[in-house]
């Protein structure tokens, strides 16, 4: 068998890493991006515990983390990794005036997404931001929409005001709230549920889109999504998929890019 791939997902709240073998991927890790890097070079040790890697593919929305922790996967894959930018082999082409300006992540989950299920695509990624990010009947990457994320909606209001505190938004809350936190939860869970279901509408009015594959991950994917009217099939490790699949296509040399 041949040496598994380290895969490396530098996001704005945490890291999430983990270990391909073949087409599985597993070892799934995640530490704050707050402790980074000493916390990810303890996980990369952890991770790989002196085993010898086939490689690392890596994708980073934090650039001022960018140059430590190339050199820490660096030291553990044996190797420079795959870095995601526009400029990498994707698999699907790009149609965007500044493509430079494309979060690593948000072209990662659109490769990911068109790799598995084909195009047209439109991913939606429940993280710090909540990302709609599209791939056309033609199979390039388009654009996208951003909106607030979850945790971005609770936390505001515990910040700017005096008497709403800040909420699990997992506990229960009924068909009326009856306390403020319950309150609270409801209307995370249906305002965000609506805020969701418009931008999808929107998105699958435009032309080519009505029968577009929708795909979702992200922390808040589940419960945002639960029993929602809409077929979004809910991958948790997407990102990572789609690093694996580029790094395949860089090792290869296949793939369309943005030039």
């Amino acid at each position: 068998m041949s040496p598994p791939v380290l895969l490396v997902d530098i996001g704005n709240t945490s890291v999430t890493l983990g270990l391909a073998r073949g087409m599985r991927i597993g070892g799934v890790m995640r530490v704050p991006t707050a402790g980074a890097p000493a916390a990810l070079r303890a996980a990369l040790r952890d991770l790989a515990r002196g085993r010898r890697m086939g490689g690392a593919a890596l994708c980073s929305v934090v650039p001022g983390l960018d140059r430590r922790c190339i050199g820490l996967v660096r030291d553990v894959a044996g190797a420079d990794p795959v870095v995601v930018t526009h400029r990498s082999p994707l698999g699907i082409g790009i149609d965007y005036p500044h493509p430079e300006t494309i979060g690593a992540d948000r072209l990662v989950n659109a490769a990911a997404a068109a790799a598995r299920w084909g195009a047209p695509a439109i991913v939606a990624d429940f993280g710090t931001a909540l990302t709609f990010d599209v791939v056309s009947r033609a199979g390039n990457y388009v654009g996208g929409v951003i909106a607030p994320g979850l945790p971005m909606m609770t936390d505001y209001l515990a910040e700017r005001t005096a008497l709403l505190p800040r909420i699990d938004l997992k506990g229960g809350h009924g068909a009326v709230g009856r306390s403020t936190a319950a309150a609270m939860r409801l209307g995370a869970r249906y305002g965000y549920r609506g805020m969701v279901r418009e931008i999808t509408a929107h998105v699958r009015q435009q032309p080519g889109m009505r029968n577009a594959a929708l795909c979702a991950t992200g922390g808040f994917a589940r419960w945002v999504l639960k029993d929602l009217d809409l077929p979004f099939r809910i991958e948790p490790n997407l990102t990572l998929n789609g690093l694996l699949h580029i790094f395949r296509l860089a090792a290869t040399g296949h793939g369309a890019n943005g030039d």
